[in-house]
């Protein structure tokens, strides 16, 4: 749990596992404590919730969690019904453990197409069906299931807030996904969508690419995400592929007065 003892604990904020791969998951969840009260496991490798020594991890760990599912995403979306459903069983078996580990909710990548095509209506009506299979998971199992906005502009048909019919699932916003795609104020003027979960990374926008580089660094206004998420109740989480990025983005936000103290 975040220790209080003789160092400044911060809330609402909370770090995905996936800056800590080349460690365990339980030395990745003690790291992330030492920084924040709320974790995002990345259900990959070695940090894959599936493994049960890991499962017994999470439960000493004692964080709230949420889970990113595995990338499923080629599958998801693909013409044949083999792999899409094959992409839907693994997600089914990780959400099913997820909900029995207490996950707080779980985030799903929507398609990804390997080589750049046009808007596709059978693509569209496959992610449609798919959205309402696991808003049926999230009524069976209780839990909060998200899907998230890729960078991809000509690679996925979820990039703009109302590229597909969700039904009943939650949104995850990924502010820097939006950065690259240019879509990043059509996302934070909509009130209205579902957005129960953000993403929060910094890049150059269209000219860069998915780097997922420390806040204050590229085009993204941390400012601006993090105070349009808390006044629709989302959880933050930052998506860093090291551990000195994530240290990087905490210390932007703590000088710009943008993280909350955890209550004692």
């Amino acid at each position: 749990m975040c220790d209080t003892r003789g160092m400044e604990c911060i809330s609402h904020v909370g770090v995905s596992t996936g800056a800590y791969l080349n460690l365990s998951l339980g030395a990745a969840l003690l790291r992330i404590s030492e920084l924040t009260a709320f974790a995002e496991i990345l259900s990959l490798g070695r940090h894959s919730i599936l493994e049960p020594a890991n499962a017994r991890v999470i439960g000493l760990a004692g964080l709230p969690f949420s889970v990113h599912g595995p990338f499923e995403h080629f599958e998801l979306g693909s013409r044949w019904a083999s792999r899409h459903k094959a992409a839907m069983q693994v997600h089914k078996r990780h959400i099913a453990v997820a909900a029995e580990l207490g996950c707080g909710l779980y985030v799903v990548h929507p398609d990804v197409q390997r080589k750049p095509r046009v808007r596709s209506n059978r693509v569209v009506a496959t992610m449609q069906k798919a959205c309402e299979d696991f808003t049926a998971l999230q009524e069976e199992y209780g839990m909060p299931i998200a899907i998230e906005n890729l960078p991809f502009a000509r690679h996925s048909h979820f990039v703009a807030p109302d590229d597909l019919d969700i039904a009943g699932m939650h949104i995850a916003f990924d502010a820097g996904h939006a950065a690259i795609t240019e879509t990043l104020d059509a996302w934070l003027e909509r009130r209205d969508l579902p957005v129960r979960h953000v993403h929060l990374h910094d890049n150059k926008g269209v000219h860069g690419g998915d780097l997922h580089e420390p806040c204050g660094t590229g085009v993204v206004d941390a400012a601006k995400v993090i105070s349009v998420a808390r006044e629709m109740g989302a959880t933050i989480i930052l998506e860093h592929k090291n551990e000195d990025e994530v240290q990087q983005s905490f210390d932007y936000l703590k000088e710009r007065g943008l993280l909350t103290q955890c209550e004692l």
